[in-house]
């Protein structure tokens, strides 16, 4: 493609992603309902304008918090400074901010296309494609979650670390430990992905090393071990402060987040169904009907939360909350996790179970979530993991290329499994998936025009 014809697709990708996340945000209208919709992270945020710190109530205990990372309550924090608390004006910002999000989303997974695989351009924009008209995550941008961030910022990691521009720069390692130091803030789960990114960067800058013609391997060698390390200690740079943070409240190291102990007993008990909720009978279940628009469909899925039971309703609230007191939050999630454990000794053929409907979750439908019963996001969801297949199978050539993104999604996949799964887990790394989903409709389109894919 030409210099000037890719600038057109860009563009073109970009105002449809952006005018179809609009429109999701405009249907729905999700800034407008009343109360609980931002969660924890707008319970934070509310306390940090209130002068009470970046603190919620977790587990029974109202106090500072490592229950979020730092950034989504950081960001609804700045929102509502500007623009009112928890306003429908504030939260209608938020949602455009994270449809430019999306929309950046999709440039960033045709960058990451190009960048892997340059000899076919149509695999990546294809790739983009799929990224700016995916249901769900057009969807994701009316909910306040930081999936959509952590998405951004992980696929735009991964291309800048696999883009042949930039030579082999300190500054491209400066950078990649910016993003990298970044993802951590707003996901730390992600740096499962992390080692991968960094292998990615050590590969493009050995082919770039190899390129400028060096010929002294050593010192090649050292130039390229140093970039690596120089990604690393600015993203310990860059969370160093909130780890600080974290270590003068709780008086412990945490790293980022302190509720991986308390996830794991949710995901890991004798009641769980393997996330953090569980189905209601069908006579306990409510029922939910709508006018057939897309709006009143959105507020039937709203409302269907309340088909399903939050664990801690059931488990803890309102009297095993007590258990906890005189706990710092890092002892209490460390409590349950040591519950989680136990459950696991005795019945580990009940984990093994467990493991296994998450790893269904995670790839197809979590029952628990009454959203994921929708029909476009099943049918969907069908067609993306039998695209990523048979993109697989087409690019079978191209797998020593494609293995650091399958690692990464297999290692994220992999803790999902263990541990506990929920629908938007899988949102991060879906977008750098779509590269090789792309490839079934690639081939397709480059046969449609007389010419053999890429393959």
């Amino acid at each position: 493609m030409s210099r000037r014809l890719n600038l057109a697709n860009l563009a073109v990708l970009a105002l449809v992603a952006l005018a179809l996340r609009l429109a999701a945000i405009w249907l729905v209208g999700a800034h407008q309902q009343a109360g609980g919709t931002t969660y924890e992270h707008g319970e934070i945020a509310e306390n940090l304008l209130a002068g009470r710190g970046f603190s919620v109530t977790f587990l029974g205990v109202f106090g500072p918090t490592s229950q979020q990372a730092p950034f989504y309550p950081g960001l609804l924090a700045a929102v509502y400074y500007c623009f009112g608390v928890g306003s429908p004006v504030s939260l209608l910002i938020v949602q455009v901010l994270q449809a430019v999000a999306g929309t950046l989303l999709g440039l960033c997974v045709v960058w990451l296309g190009w960048s892997l695989l340059a000899d076919w351009p149509v695999l990546g924009l294809t790739a983009g494609w799929l990224a700016a008209l995916y249901p769900s995550h057009i969807y994701m941008v009316t909910h306040f979650q930081v999936a959509v961030w952590s998405a951004l910022v992980l696929t735009a990691l991964l291309a800048w670390v696999a883009w042949p521009g930039g030579r082999h720069t300190w500054s491209k390692a400066l950078v990649g430990g910016l993003l990298a130091g970044c993802l951590l803030l707003i996901d730390p789960i992600l740096a499962l992905a992390l080692p991968w990114a960094a292998y990615l960067f050590w590969r493009r800058d050995r082919d770039m090393v190899i390129a400028d013609g060096w010929t002294n391997a050593f010192w090649a060698c050292c130039g390229r071990s140093g970039r690596v390390a120089t990604i690393g200690i600015v993203a310990a740079m860059v969370v160093a402060p909130w780890l600080d943070r974290n270590h003068r409240v709780h008086g412990e190291f945490v790293f980022v987040k302190s509720t991986l102990g308390y996830a794991f007993w949710q995901g890991n008990n004798a009641a769980s169904w393997g996330t953090d909720k569980i189905p209601k009978s069908s006579d306990e279940a409510p029922r939910h009907r709508h006018d057939g628009s897309l709006a009143g469909r959105h507020r039937a899925l709203w409302d269907a939360r309340h088909e399903t039971l939050y664990i801690d309703d059931v488990l803890l609230k309102p009297t095993g909350y007590r258990d906890f007191a005189g706990l710092s939050e890092p002892e209490r999630s460390r409590r349950l996790g040591s519950q989680a454990w136990e459950f696991i000794t005795r019945q580990p053929d009940r984990y093994v179970q467990l493991c296994l409907r998450r790893l269904r979750y995670f790839l197809l439908f979590d029952e628990t979530n009454p959203k994921a019963r929708s029909g476009i996001y099943r049918m969907t969801t069908v067609v993306w993991l039998v695209s990523s297949l048979v993109g697989l199978l087409l690019l079978r050539s191209r797998w020593r290329t494609l293995w650091p993104l399958v690692g990464a999604f297999a290692a994220v996949t992999l803790f999902h499994t263990l541990t506990i799964a929920s629908a938007r887990f899988r949102i991060p790394i879906e977008p750098f998936s779509f590269v090789w989903a792309a490839a079934p409709y690639a081939a397709i389109f480059q046969r449609a025009q007389g010419r053999r894919p890429k393959t």
